[in-house]
């Protein structure tokens, strides 16, 4: 087992980072589950974690013929014997790996209804000792750690430390090194998974050089770096390099003209004096929320719709919600939200 923990500010590209490894390794024949963590939110930390875990038992059933999934489910049933209902109550999904006759001889069983803390990191452990494998291997990517707690961190610490029965299993962290205090959990759960020799990687992304800004504007407006060198300065000061920020405020400029497309010289033209002499919002908060205020009133209404639902909706709840009137352009009005980057369209089978 490893772990790779990768910190920045909100915006440096933390999350787009490690998406660009997903693919590869779903070709590769790994399974990739993702959830995040959220500031507001009336769902313990911990059941975040095992969102997660809940999210693998799909892609276990959907990634494995008939004989595999015959042979996890001897090898679940050997593990947790009569305790096997514990697993289905923390993991619902665990038992669509099941078989119909499997099922009725051993999920049903009516067992002790109380679960400890330390009874569900056991019973992660063991799940996780009969599906983990160098042959299958599992990368858990979970986001904006700086709202997770003590029990959250210590579920994912339990996953990955029982290194004589646990192969295979690659844990991503992701969180906001400026919204975190020197006591918070996250670093002690650093310090276990080293005492614990777990194969752990840290990365800083700090934001793009003032180089990098050049190239990216120069790609994005169609014009050699030399003649954007003034511009990209400017944006850079004003943004620190904050890759997200610096997407967003060129948005911003083309949007109020003050970059705009000559069909006369064929090209994007700006005055570099009017660009720097812009007074321009500190944060990228500011520009989203100018930008959201913006939209169509039926595109905001059905963002407010889908954050009842947390950071993510699925696709079933809205195809639910539009067979009432009250929402019957929901969806339209998401697929509008997600052309103007506020929302993201991801795999069902692996989050929702």
């Amino acid at each position: 087992c490893e772990a790779f923990l990768i910190r920045g500010w909100s915006g440096c590209g933390k999350s787009s980072l490690v998406a660009t490894t997903f693919e590869p390794i779903r070709v590769a024949g790994g399974y990739v589950v993702s959830r995040k963590f959220e500031e507001i939110s009336s769902v313990n930390p911990v059941w975040t974690v095992m969102a997660a875990f809940n999210d693998l038992c799909i892609l276990i059933k959907e990634r494995n013929s008939d004989e595999e999934l015959l042979e996890i489910q001897d090898e679940l049933i050997r593990v947790f014997g009569i305790n096997l209902p514990k697993l289905v109550r923390i993991l619902p999904n665990a038992k669509d790996i099941f078989s119909t006759q499997a099922s009725t001889l051993h999920l049903y069983r009516k067992v002790d209804s109380e679960l400890t803390f330390k009874g569900l990191c056991f019973a992660i452990q063991c799940f996780m000792s009969v599906i983990s494998a160098k042959s299958r291997p599992i990368m858990i990517f979970l986001d904006d750690l700086q709202w997770a707690d003590n029990m959250a961190l210590g579920l994912i610490h339990a996953a990955l430390s029982d290194a004589s029965k646990i192969t295979g299993i690659f844990f991503v962290g992701g969180y906001r090194n400026n919204e975190i205090q020197e006591d918070h959990a996250i670093f002690s759960f650093i310090d276990n998974l080293e005492s614990y020799q777990i194969g752990t990687t840290k990365l800083d992304l700090d934001g793009m050089e003032e180089q990098d800004v050049n190239m990216m504007i120069s790609d994005a407006l169609a014009v050699f770096p030399r003649n954007c060198r003034a511009l990209s300065s400017a944006l850079f000061q004003k943004t620190r390099g904050n890759p997200l920020f610096v997407i967003e405020l060129l948005e911003s400029l083309v949007k109020r003209k003050i970059i705009q497309y000559s069909l006369r010289k064929r090209r994007w033209v700006w005055d570099d004096a009017e660009v720097s002499g812009e007074e321009i919002a500190e944060n990228v908060l500011h520009l989203l929320t100018t930008k959201m205020t913006a939209l169509p009133p039926g595109t905001l209404e059905a963002l407010k719709v889908a954050s009842c639902f947390g950071s993510q909706i699925s696709h079933l709840t809205v195809e639910l919600l539009c067979k009432s009137p009250c929402y019957e352009g929901l969806k339209v009005a998401l697929d509008e939200a997600i052309q103007e980057g506020f929302l993201e369209r991801v795999r069902s089978s692996e989050q929702t």
